[in-house]
Formats: structure tokens, sequence, C-alpha cells
């Protein structure tokens, strides 16, 4: 798996927005869902589960952002994006094994 890098825009000490980059791990974020999203497979079926583990998914994100921000700070980032380009690495490396 690997690191991807995603833009975060937020609003610098003088008013400017600031564009920094976050980069979340590929693997870490399998981790973080992969358990839920087994008992969420048994639970319902396929696209139903997909639906239900999506706010775990933003989670992660969000805690990854605040971490790197604090929780003081506006930031503006595109979290459907972030999701979308993790879940293909982590399918993209699943289908290669």
């Amino acid at each position: 798996m690997s690191q991807l890098h995603f833009p975060v825009t937020y609003e610098g000490s003088h008013g400017e927005k600031v564009e920094k980059e976050i980069t979340l791990d590929s693997e870490k974020y399998k981790k973080y869902y992969q358990d839920e999203y087994f008992q969420l497979m048994q639970e319902y079926p396929p696209d139903q589960a997909e639906t239900h583990i999506l706010p775990v998914k933003k989670n992660y994100i969000q805690k990854e952002v605040s971490q790197v921000f604090g929780d003081e700070k506006e930031v503006a980032y595109d979290i459907a994006e972030m999701i979308n380009a993790l879940d293909r690495e982590v399918k993209g490396v699943q289908n290669e094994t």
C-alpha cells in the first residue's frame, strides 16, 4: 500500500488562504475500517454495507486532518475525493494479491 497526498486549505494568520498537503496512508485507512466492514457485511447486503461504512471512512480522514491541523483551524478539503482515492488504492492492491 502507499501514501497518498491531498490538498487541504485553511485560513492563515493574516486571513489569507493557505494550502497545505496532507498525507494519508492507505494501509492505516484499510485497517481503521476493516473490522467494522466485515461485521457490516454479515448484517447487510454488500451495497448497504458500503453505505454504512462510509461514516467510518469519513471519521478516519477527519481524525487524520485534525491531528495535522488541530481542531482550532477551519479547514476545507474534498473528503469524497480522499475516500475515492484511498478506496481505489486499497482495491488495486487487493487485486494484485
